[in-house]
């Protein structure tokens, strides 16, 4: 499938998680998070992981993780792509919902169409007429690219919190753009268990 046809797929269903706005960023309801998985979580989709977390307002919380680099390159995973033949960016595990399906990061303070604010100047995106504008300048801006994301219902993740399976930590830009994907679930597991003073 190529990646026109992936991206549109994958944005039909996150337009249907948490209603897209034409023409606009989605809005959010809440600031963004870092789930850093607790040590005792054993999913294999999840342990060790580190999700950045952002809440649409029309639906389910929706993430990607940070911390799963595969060993695939964006012109291996989409070869039938001419845009991205030359595109050796590392592409991350984002999570078991649309696997198959391109996210991306990216910085920005104008393009941001079809796009979910995060923190900052960083947005998420699966919008494939998008990722073509970003990827036609000459710095594009994208910071990370994911295959498939995370996905809850606000009350399927509140629970989880509650089971003591994820610590919760601020998302910031710092982290988001610049943290080493090696060392950060270890990083963010410090800045959450630090006794405060």
């Amino acid at each position: 499938m190529n990646l026109v046809v992936r991206c549109c797929v994958l944005l039909l269903s996150l337009s249907l998680l948490f209603g897209g706005v034409p023409g606009g960023a989605t809005e959010t309801v809440a600031p963004a998070i870092f789930l850093v998985a607790k040590p005792e979580l054993q999913d294999p989709n999840f342990a060790q992981s580190v999700v950045l977390v952002v809440f649409p307002k029309d639906g389910g919380p929706i993430g990607v993780i940070l911390n799963r680099p595969t060993q695939l390159t964006l012109k291996e995973g989409f070869p039938d792509q001419p845009q991205l033949k030359e595109r050796t960016d590392t592409l991350f595990f984002g999570g078991p919902v649309q696997a198959g399906g391109l996210m991306f990061l990216f910085r920005g303070a104008t393009d941001t169409e079809r796009a979910i604010p995060v923190v900052g100047d960083v947005y998420l995106g699966a919008d494939s007429t998008l990722l073509g504008r970003l990827l036609g300048k000459k710095s594009n801006g994208v910071q990370r690219f994911f295959l498939g994301y995370a996905g809850w219902s606000g009350p399927q993740l509140e629970r989880e919190i509650g089971l003591g399976a994820w610590y919760v930590v601020e998302a910031d830009v710092e982290t988001v753009v610049r943290a080493d994907p090696k060392t950060l679930w270890r990083d963010l597991l410090r800045r959450a268990t630090a006794v405060k003073t």
